[in-house]
């Protein structure tokens, strides 16, 4: 059985039983690690296309990713940083589907239904970072990463607006497209789009 679900972001936050995504960067001369971590649960109910009618179905998905990168500074100025970053992303999701329907169904498709499904993969990342700071403390960033291999393809996007409340200490708003692509050879497909706005603190040691 095929599901496919769509949800707009106030639609996601009701349905959210629990999220954190958080990052850290450790930087020495041009080269330095970057280290970032999603996490997302959430709970939802789609139908499913069985015998001409819409069979109601419970998913419940648990999905983690991981960064470990190295970046290196192409552009050191005093405003602008642009890093060339190359690492790995692990990914792991757990599905859970349910149903139960009170009349018999067509064959293949049994009467009730309950069951999970729990892999990892992990691909190889590369791209690139920026920042750019104005003279007003505002700043301006963002990163676009891409890659492939246990999963087709998994892409991070993120653009990013701040400002630098003094010199350790920032709020941020922006933007995150985040997707993988995976499939196991026992027919199990993680084909998914995590995207949306954000509000976040940075803190600099």
């Amino acid at each position: 059985m095929t599901l496919h679900t769509s949800k707009s972001f106030r639609d996601s936050l009701e349905e959210l039983d629990a999220g954190a995504m958080g990052a850290f960067e450790a930087r020495k001369g041009r080269h330095g690690l970057l280290l970032d971590g999603q996490f997302a649960k959430l709970a939802t109910t789609v139908y499913a296309p069985v015998a001409g009618t819409a069979l109601p179905v419970r998913l419940k998905t648990r999905t983690t990713s991981g960064l470990v990168a190295w970046r290196y500074g192409m552009v050191e100025g005093d405003a602008t940083h642009v890093d060339l970053v190359a690492g790995v992303r692990l990914w792991s999701a757990r599905v859970r589907m349910a149903y139960a329907v009170p009349v018999p169904t067509p064959p293949p498709v049994p009467q009730q239904y309950a069951g999970q499904q729990s892999h990892r993969w992990v691909d190889a990342q590369v791209g690139v970072k920026g920042r750019h700071g104005f003279d007003n403390g505002v700043f301006v960033g963002g990163w676009v990463l891409a890659g492939a291999g246990e999963s087709d393809l998994s892409t991070d996007l993120m653009l990013l607006a701040g400002y630098d409340i003094n010199e350790r200490l920032a709020v941020i708003a922006g933007y995150r497209r985040l997707s993988t692509d995976f499939e196991t050879s026992g027919g199990f497909r993680f084909d998914t789009t995590m995207q949306g706005p954000g509000l976040g603190i940075e803190y600099r040691f």
